[in-house]
């Protein structure tokens, strides 16, 4: 499990300009892919009418080893305003490799928090949610602490926002391979398909 670290400070990177949607006009669907160079992908169950239309995301630093902390920035326009009591579900679990794991479904470990202790900027307005409607950048700052994550493999991590009504705010996941930095530590776990695995 990803140990979730919350900063009460804000991270001074401001977004330059406001960016097109992630939907294409032609078809009125959904692109999975988000822009940054990041692993992140909108989740299959991502529809047009999410409350928050991602258009970037950013991760630093990449690659991500475990000990390693890392923030996560998302860039987007509010569709309209987002009430108080919203939540995040996070998930982890093992994606599409879980036969390697020896698993016939996915299995994972995860928690809610509430939308309001992440860090949310918008234009002429006090940091933090609740959300207007209209552009709006929030941060996340995590760590990969050992304690609860140190075999080196694949993890795929999921982000749910949802109102206090469950209606959905937005949905990522990520797919990714996760090792120690100094190689010799990587060397001492139990060797399978995702000995080799690099990142992302």
């Amino acid at each position: 499990m990803l140990k979730y670290l919350l900063s009460t400070m804000p991270v001074l990177i401001l977004a330059t300009i406001l960016q097109q949607p992630l939907l294409d006009l032609s078809t009125s669907r959904i692109l999975t892919s988000v822009p940054g160079e990041t692993p992140f992908k909108l989740c299959p169950a991502t529809q047009p009418t999410d409350l928050y239309n991602i258009s970037s995301i950013t991760l630093y630093p990449q690659p991500l080893y475990i000990d390693d902390d890392f923030t996560v920035h998302i860039y987007g326009t509010f569709l309209e305003s987002i009430e108080e009591n919203s939540t995040m579900h996070f998930w982890v679990d093992c994606g599409s490799h879980c036969k390697e794991y020896g698993l016939n479904h996915t299995e994972g470990d995860g928690y809610d928090f509430p939308l309001e202790e992440i860090p949310l900027e918008q234009p002429n307005k006090r940091i933090g949610f609740p959300a207007d409607k209209g552009y709006g950048h929030l941060w996340m700052e995590f760590a990969v602490m050992p304690f609860f994550l140190q075999v080196p493999g694949w993890y795929n991590f999921t982000f749910d926002a949802r109102t206090i009504s469950n209606d959905r705010i937005f949905c990522v996941t990520a797919e990714v391979c996760l090792r120690w930095e100094d190689e010799k530590r990587n060397e001492g776990y139990p060797k399978g398909p995702w000995s080799s695995c690099r990142w992302p």
